[in-house]
């Protein structure tokens, strides 16, 4: 909590820096020389003339000078010049927090408490125990009925479950970031050295070297092909490379990826096109042309009596996504959505469609919009009308696949009782008690469980906590890690629940805690605030996966 505080006291605030003159640095304005011209001396000149004459025996060797006050001068004047560089190189960071965050903003909206204090009431989210899993093929809706915080089934914890995070009672009342030791360099080497580490002239080095792996000309956000130049760095060929190495692209894609160059990162990454770059176009050609057909064969079907009902479910929660960002309230985007969840439903019969699996591909749509965009154009409330038919396809067929992949690394947490949800709750639960055991013991005293906020945390991600622009930032790094999304994340949410560990305790009551869980200020979180989050997470990560029980 401290470290957060002393990042925190590095944010930009209102108001400029006062330039100190001294008598060898004087202001570099020309001054008007009205003697010259032969005019007369203007006010100002009098007044400079006088002031002048005033001071012309300030270097008298003979008067004597109080050394307190020089002292205070003089520190002073060495704390003006560090303010000065501070906020140069304040500058420098928010260009490359500009260069990383994605330009979608939400509406303001002034009733964020009001909104909390109705979903804290009507829970309108699928609550635990209470969730609608729609399967396609049965064109059943299985409901479970119980309390406004029943549990879930029981599922057993064993067998092929992820790694539980234990770890000696010694690390039981820590708050602050641990130290990670770890004999692997190159996982160490994604860490930032320190809390500027993401933040400095290392950055445009990756960046450099995310273009050069990925083929792309520094000034361009088109992906390359085989057989074209758009975006390729064309006049040196030396410098693209025909096989990008992955580990390498992990690394540097870790800590952000600049946001003209996140698309094609994010295929890569997602495993949707192949690192080879020889074979990038003929992939895509033929999963955009598989991804058409299958919305010509199943999308039909929609009104099926086997289906409808899935149907019905994707069209009403559709709705209700961003509703503060004006984009998905496109009757085009939506209709877009409604053949992406629906094609995957019927395609994952396993687990059919759930709510909360609609939220995950906001972010995949997003980011390849954004290539058809210009950068001065906000993607919150674009006009998808605006572009041509072909690119609006491209977008939808690259969402679908990349959610698809995202989603067959956590499909258990979606299918019948939901195991890989509580096993991760679990998860969360036993690593709070081993970090923040007083954190812990707040909300044994005040009634309050892990399922009862974790588990939307788990169900969609914590993209109902961040802001989506946070969101797309915080995807970079679970691409990049692997087993992000199905691991990684369980260190997210604990690293997330640590930041609010001061003020949940300050909370008396349980409604309180919940009304502060379900409300956490978050919404003007940027690149530096997803950097310590996940800071955070790697270390505990690195500290408590793999440890034994007991």
């Amino acid at each position: 909590m401290q470290q957060r505080n002393n990042w925190a006291q590095n944010a930009p605030m209102p108001g400029s820096v006062r330039p100190v003159y001294g008598a060898q640095y004087p202001p570099l304005q020309k001054s008007t020389d009205n003697g010259a011209a032969g005019g007369s001396p203007t006010k100002t000149d009098m007044k400079f003339k006088n002031y002048e004459n005033s001071v012309s025996d300030v270097w008298d060797a003979g008067v004597s000078v109080d050394d307190d006050l020089v002292l205070t001068s003089a520190a002073k004047v060495l704390e003006l010049h560090a303010s000065a560089i501070n906020n140069t190189n304040m500058a420098a960071s928010r260009t490359n927090e500009d260069q990383i965050m994605p330009n979608c903003q939400p509406v303001p909206s002034k009733n964020n408490k009001v909104q909390a204090m109705q979903r804290l009431a009507t829970q309108r989210e699928p609550i635990p125990g209470v969730v609608t899993a729609v399967t396609p093929a049965a064109g059943t809706v299985t409901t479970a009925s119980g309390t406004m915080y029943p549990r879930l089934p029981e599922v057993s914890l064993g067998g092929n479950r992820p790694n539980v995070p234990y770890a000696s009672n010694s690390t039981a009342n820590s708050t602050t970031s641990l130290s990670v030791t770890t004999s692997n360099p190159s996982v160490t080497s994604i860490m930032p050295k320190s809390p500027q580490g993401w933040k400095n002239d290392g950055d445009m080095s990756r960046f450099a070297r995310l273009r050069r792996m990925l083929g792309i000309r520094p000034n361009s956000n088109v992906y390359p092909t085989s057989n074209s130049s758009d975006g390729s760095d064309s006049g040196n060929n030396s410098s693209v490379e025909t096989v990008v190495n992955m580990d390498e692209l992990r690394k540097d894609c870790w800590l952000g990826i600049p946001h003209k160059i996140r698309p094609l990162a994010w295929r890569i990454l997602s495993g949707y096109i192949p690192p080879n770059l020889d074979r990038r176009e003929a992939t895509l050609k033929r999963k955009r042309e598989e991804y058409w057909h299958y919305v010509e064969q199943y999308f039909h079907t929609r009104y099926d009596e086997q289906h409808q009902v899935t149907f019905r479910q994707i069209h009403i929660d559709i709705p209700r996504m961003c509703p503060l960002i004006p984009l998905f309230q496109q009757k085009l985007v939506q209709e877009i959505f409604e053949r992406v969840l629906y094609i995957w439903a019927i395609r994952h019969p396993a687990s059919g469609y759930v709510q909360g699996i609609n939220d995950l591909v906001t972010p995949f749509f997003v980011v390849f919009l954004s290539e058809y965009i210009p950068d001065d154009v906000e993607v919150g409330t674009f006009d998808v009308a605006q572009l041509e038919r072909k690119c609006m396809e491209v977008v939808e067929a690259d969402s679908f696949w990349c959610v698809s992949a995202l989603l067959d690394t956590i499909q258990d947490n979606y299918t019948f009782a939901q195991p890989g949800i509580q096993r991760k709750v679990h998860n969360l639960q036993e690593l709070m008690r081993r970090v923040d055991k007083k954190l812990y013991e707040h909300f044994e005293t005040h009634g309050v469980e892990f399922l009862q906020f974790a588990f939307r945390w788990m169900n969609n991600l914590l993209m109902r906590e961040i802001p989506l622009r946070a969101t797309i930032r915080l995807w970079d790094t679970y691409l990049s890690e692997r087993n992000g999304f199905s691991q990684f994340h369980t260190y997210v949410c604990g690293a997330f629940l640590r930041l609010w560990s001061r003020q949940l305790q300050s909370e008396k009551d349980f409604q309180g805690i919940m009304l502060l869980l379900q409300n956490l200020p978050t919404q003007s979180w940027n690149d530096q605030q997803i950097c310590e989050l996940t800071a955070d997470a790697y270390s505990l990560m690195q500290v408590f996966h793999g440890a034994k029980i007991g």
